[in-house]
């Protein structure tokens, strides 16, 4: 994910994101966002549905310990949340693999073979890389 945005996502869930500048023996959030720009709108949607939930039920704010992508799928992975926090957790990463990485379209987003790599990609992005660019 690009800088700017990486630094958006922090400002806007500082609570969520408070050990994105930790030091590696203490999170994998050292090394950022490992996954592409296409998903920043449903890692907003899913930061914002786990703050209301926390408003709404009184619980404490899950910490994330690293966000990425494995094996085409987002991967948010927190210390701390509830079992409904868990559940949003759960079904933003089952979206991913609807939601192209490289540029957040849902029209033909699905998990492709890219060269021995799983990525969830539309059509366009996945020509494209195929194009070598």
């Amino acid at each position: 994910m690009t800088k700017n945005l990486d630094e958006l996502l922090c400002q806007k869930y500082p609570v969520i994101f408070r050990d994105r500048h930790a030091p590696m023996n203490q999170t994998a959030m050292c090394w950022g966002f490992a996954c592409g720009d296409g998903w920043f709108t449903l890692i907003d949607v899913l930061c914002a549905s786990l703050m209301e939930s926390v408003r709404d039920n009184g619980s404490s704010v899950p910490v994330a310990v690293q966000v990425k992508e494995k094996f085409g799928g987002l991967r948010f992975y927190v210390n701390g949340g509830t079992e409904t926090q868990d559940a949003l957790i759960e079904f933003a990463e089952s979206m991913s693999f609807r939601v192209c990485e490289n540029c957040g379209a849902t029209k033909d987003a699905q998990c492709r073979n890219t060269g021995g790599w799983l990525r969830t990609l539309c059509d366009a992005c996945a020509a494209h890389m195929n194009d070598g660019d």
